[in-house]
C-alpha cells in the first residue's frame, strides 16, 4: 500500500510542470535517468558544454540546468526525470515526458532507453530517442547492429574492458586465490558481466563465489554471505543496480577490509578501492549533444545514423580507503591512475587532463596552465558541479573551454564526427551479413 501511495505522489509531482512545458512552442527534450551515478555527472557535463556551444542554452539557462532545474528557455525546453533506480517508476517516467509534449527523449541506461522505445515503437510518428551510457546495447536487445536499429533511435554504447579490468584490479594484489563478485538477477548486462568477470578469474586460476540479489534491499545480505565465504576481493561487473547500492558494498567491505574492484574508473568516488575501464563519459555526452543539435536544426536523419561504439580503458584508485584497510597499492599502479582521491582531494593525471584540454581545442600555453595548477587542485567540482562555488578558479576555466569549442577547427570536426555514422547500403547488408551468419 505505502509503495502504490509513493507511486501516486510521484505520478502527481511529475505531472504538475505539464502546463508550463506547453507554454511555448519551442521543442521541449526530456533527460531521463534511472538514477545519478557518477559516470552520469560528467556525461551530462559533456551534453550540456555542448549545447551551449551550439548556443541552444545560454549561460544563465545552463546555471538553472547546473542546479537541476527544468528550464523553458529561449530556444529549447528541457525537462528532467529521474527513476531513483527504481524500475516500476521508469515506465511513469517515460508517459510523463510523453503526456508532456516531449519532442525528444535523451535517455541515460539500458532499462529507461528500452522503456522509451516501447513506449515509442507504435507512435504514427515515434518521438525521437537519443541514447547514451549504455554498454553493450546489441546485448540489451535495443539494437541488433549499429545499423540495425528501429528508425527512430541512434545514441552511443561502450563495452566494458572486463579483460583489462581484471589485470588491472590482480595488479593490486597478483596473489588472489578467491574473489566474489554480485549481480542482479533480472539485469542482462549484470549477468553478462558477472560471468564474463567469472570466466577470466576461473582462466587464471581464481576461485568465484557469485551471488544474485532481486532488488537493492538484498545488497547488504548478499554482500555479507560473500564475505563469511572468505572472499580476498570483491570484483563487480556493471549493473544499474548494484552501481546504485555501491555504498553498502563499500560498507560492508571496509568494515572486512576487502577491497571493492569495478569497471568504471569514477567509482573510486564513492569508495570503491580501485576502477578500471571506460572513462570517456565527457565525450559520450557531448556526442549525445551533436546528435541533438543536428536532430534540432534538421540535418539528422536518426533513421541512416549509426549507434556510435566508444572504447578506453583508464584507471580510478582511493588511495584513502585503501590505507583505512592496510592495503598497499603499488607504485606503479599509483602511477597509471587518471583519477586518485587522496587525502580527502580528487587529483587526476597530467595525461587526463591533457586528453581533456585536446577535446576542447585547447592552446599549449592554457594546457601549461592547467598542468602548472593541477597538483594544488580538488578536482571534485568536475563530478559535483552544482556545488562549485562562484569563487572557484574551475568556472573560469569551463568558460574559456566554450569558447575553444566554438572555433570553426572544432565545429569541422564534430561535423565530420556526425558523417563518420552515414548508415550506407553497403554498410547496412555488412551488418545483417554478420548477424545472418550468426544465424541471429
Amino acid at each position: 500500500m505505502q509503495k502504490l501511495i509513493t507511486l501516486l505522489v510521484l505520478q502527481l509531482a511529475l505531472l504538475a510542470p505539464i502546463a508550463t512545458a506547453q507554454e511555448n512552442d519551442n521543442p521541449t527534450v526530456a533527460l531521463l535517468s534511472f538514477g545519478t551515478y557518477d559516470s552520469n555527472v560528467p556525461l551530462e557535463m559533456g551534453f550540456l558544454d555542448t549545447l551551449q556551444v551550439y548556443e541552444w542554452i545560454s549561460a544563465e539557462e545552463r546555471a538553472l540546468l547546473n542546479a537541476g532545474q527544468d528550464i523553458e528557455g529561449d530556444k529549447i525546453n528541457i525537462i528532467r526525470g529521474s527513476a531513483n533506480f527504481d524500475l516500476p517508476t521508469v515506465n511513469i517516467m517515460v508517459e510523463d515526458a510523453l503526456d508532456r509534449g516531449a519532442d525528444i527523449l535523451v535517455t541515460a541506461g539500458a532499462a529507461v532507453t528500452q522503456t522509451a522505445l516501447n513506449l515509442t515503437l507504435d507512435q504514427a510518428e515515434p518521438t525521437s530517442v537519443l541514447f547514451h551510457s549504455i554498454y553493450s546495447a546489441t546485448h540489451f536487445g535495443i539494437i541488433d547492429a549499429p545499423c540495425l536499429k528501429p528508425a527512430h533511435i541512434t545514441g552511443s554504447e561502450y563495452t566494458p574492458p572486463y579483460e583489462e579490468a581484471v589485470g588491472v584490479f590482480l595488479a593490486q594484489n597478483p596473489d588472489l586465490v578467491r574473489i566474489g563478485t554480485l549481480h542482479t538477477s533480472t539485469d542482462a548486462g549484470g549477468i553478462h558481466g558477472a560471468e564474463r568477470i567469472g570466466a577470466i578469474a576461473a582462466a587464471r586460476g581464481i576461485d568465484v563465489e557469485s551471488a544474485a540479489i532481486a532488488t537493492l534491499s538484498d545488497l547488504r545480505a548478499a554482500t555479507q554471505g560473500l564475505v563469511n565465504k572468505d572472499v580476498q576481493a570483491i570484483m563487480l561487473p556493471i549493473d544499474f543496480t548494484i552501481g546504485a547500492g555501491l555504498p553498502i558494498v563499500v560498507t560492508v567491505a571496509k568494515e572486512n577490509q576487502i577491497p571493492v574492484f569495478y569497471p568504471i574508473p569514477g567509482t573510486v568516488l564513492s569508495g570503491v578501492t580501485i576502477g578500471a575501464g571506460f572513462n570517456d563519459y565527457y565525450n559520450q555526452g557531448n556526442h549525445t549533444a551533436l546528435l541533438l543539435d543536428a536532430r534540432l536544426n534538421g540535418s539528422l536523419d536518426i533513421e541512416t545514423t549509426a549507434v556510435a561504439s566508444l572504447t578506453g580503458v583508464s584507471v580510478g584508485i582511493n588511495v584513502d580507503v585503501a590505507s583505512e584497510m592496510g592495503i598497499e597499492i603499488p607504485q606503479d599502479l599509483q602511477d597509471a591512475a587518471d583519477i586518485t582521491v587522496r587525502d580527502g582531494a580528487v587529483k587526476l593525471s597530467q595525461r587526463f587532463l591533457s586528453d581533456q584540454l585536446d577535446d576542447f581545442g585547447a592552446p599549449e600555453e592554457m594546457k601549461q596552465m592547467v598542468f602548472a595548477i593541477a597538483d594544488t587542485m580538488d578536482w571534485r567540482p568536475l563530478f559535483q558541479p552544482s556545488e562549485m562555488s562562484d569563487g572557484n578558479p574551475l568556472l573560469d576555466q569551463f568558460a574559456m573551454m566554450i569558447e575553444f569549442r566554438k572555433s570553426p577547427a572544432h565545429k569541422a570536426a564534430d561535423a565530420a564526427t556526425l558523417a563518420s555514422l552515414q548508415c550506407t547500403d553497403e554498410l547496412i547488408a555488412e551488418q545483417q551479413a554478420v548477424l545472418d551468419a550468426a544465424g541471429e
